[in-house]
């Protein structure tokens, strides 16, 4: 079969956001993110982040941690994830060399290529997840996550994240405390 232009355009796109993507990888290696507006996570997550002009796209890929152990999810298996955050770029979305792609198709579009040049091979284990604040809605940021044991390999987690199946005994939610969790990761 003869590669069209689209075909040759994809490819070298590809080969683009996985260069890219090794990158991001290493420097979401250096640490991890909990949640809270330290110092030293802010810049974390500005080591995170990339502006993708070619594709109008903004992206964080962290390795974020405290899930379970902060209260937000009961099942202990979501305590760790890598973390990609994709929104389009303000100011140059739309001005990419993406030919005939669509930007915003989860599986077939430029997003899609993103989140397999991120997880690669753990694509198939990733969650997507749609914004939950208001700043969120408005940069049409979508969040992907694939779950992770203690030493960071991926996994598939065992039921889902209200699941009390695999709770510590006497482990509570912040919800069932009662307390507000002062974090952006909250629900």
């Amino acid at each position: 079969m003869v590669a069209t232009v689209n075909d040759k355009n994809t490819r070298r796109l590809e080969k683009r956001l996985a260069f890219v993507a090794a990158q991001m990888r290493i420097q979401a290696a250096t640490s991890t993110f909990d949640g809270t507006e330290t110092p030293e996570n802010l810049c974390y997550l500005a080591r995170c982040k990339h502006d993708d002009y070619g594709t109008g796209y903004r992206i964080i890929f962290t390795r974020d941690t405290g899930m379970h152990s902060s209260g937000w999810f009961k099942n202990p298996d979501y305590e760790r994830c890598m973390h990609l955050s994709l929104s389009p770029h303000a100011t140059h979305f739309g001005h990419g060399v993406t030919g005939s792609i669509p930007w915003n198709e989860p599986e077939s579009g430029v997003e899609g290529l993103w989140v397999v040049a991120l997880f690669g091979e753990h694509a198939r284990l990733a969650w997507r997840e749609s914004p939950k604040t208001r700043a969120g809605k408005e940069l049409e940021v979508v969040h992907w996550r694939v779950f992770c044991d203690e030493h960071w390999q991926p996994i598939l987690p065992r039921k889902e994240v209200y699941s009390k199946d695999f709770t510590e005994r006497g482990w509570k939610s912040f919800s069932e405390l009662g307390i507000a969790i002062g974090s952006p990761l909250r629900p």
